[in-house]
């Protein structure tokens, strides 16, 4: 008579493996699908925002360098995305010299799409803000390369000395938009700060190199965690060194 006999139980060591084969498929798993993810997010530029006040009663520094400042403040945010390749606008300028176009000609906005497909990037920012007496009304909106269709549109209305710090929740939608799932969260400064920075960035856009680079290390002996000045100053070391 045959007895069936119950099956042996698997060695220790084999059930090691078999466990360790499952984590690490697993693992694969997600990373194939954060891969996958992150190579679906679009490249993306951000043009310095329009100023579009018709008439203002305040001086011209204390709105001027939101040109420069909101878009700064979003790329910022977009850097925090992973996965999200932002064109930095270093490589904007020196794509401007390639093409050997003045700074003016990117008020044509077909100017700026055809700019962007060079650089490769599939998703473009056109942002801009008016002020009306001590507030600021700031809107942009995200451009589909390939069709030039508006994909995304967004607008925020802040008091002007708290614009850089009110727009944070627009510039967490629009990376949103982009297919971000971040909840970036950056350090506010006050006006002075991105004021000089501004003054940095014109330095630079103007070809003086080294006055900028200056500008920028002194402001960051005022405040070490002002990331955007950090990172412009890197960016121009290394056009320093490649001189």
């Amino acid at each position: 008579m045959n007895v069936l006999s119950a099956p042996a139980p698997a060695p220790a060591g084999a059930l090691h493996r078999v466990r360790r084969w499952l984590l690490a498929g697993l693992l694969s798993t997600g990373s194939l699908a954060a891969s996958a993810q992150a190579a679906a997010l679009p490249a993306v530029v951000v043009w310095d925002f329009d100023n579009q006040t018709a008439m203002s009663t305040l001086p011209a520094e204390r709105t001027d360098y939101l040109r420069r400042s909101l878009s700064e403040n979003l790329t910022a945010t977009l850097l925090q995305v992973p996965g999200l390749r932002v064109v930095e606008r270093q490589r904007l300028k020196d794509l401007l010299a390639e093409q050997r176009l003045s700074a003016g000609a990117l008020a044509d906005e077909d100017t700026r799409l055809r700019l962007g497909k060079i650089v490769g990037a599939q998703r473009m920012v056109f942002g801009g803000f008016f002020v009306l007496g001590d507030e600021v009304q700031v809107h942009v909106r995200v451009i589909d390369t390939a069709s030039s269709r508006v994909v995304f549109s967004d607008e925020a209305s802040t008091p002007l000395p708290a614009v850089m710090q009110q727009v944070a929740a627009m510039n967490g939608r629009l990376a949103r938009a982009l297919g971000g799932n971040t909840a970036a969260s950056l350090r506010s400064h006050p006006p002075a700060l991105w004021q000089a920075y501004d003054r940095a960035l014109a330095l630079a856009d103007a070809g003086q190199i080294d006055a900028a680079v200056q500008s920028l290390q002194e402001l960051l002996a005022r405040d070490k965690d002002f990331t955007p000045a950090e990172r412009q100053l890197v960016a121009l070391l290394d056009k320093m060194a490649r001189r």
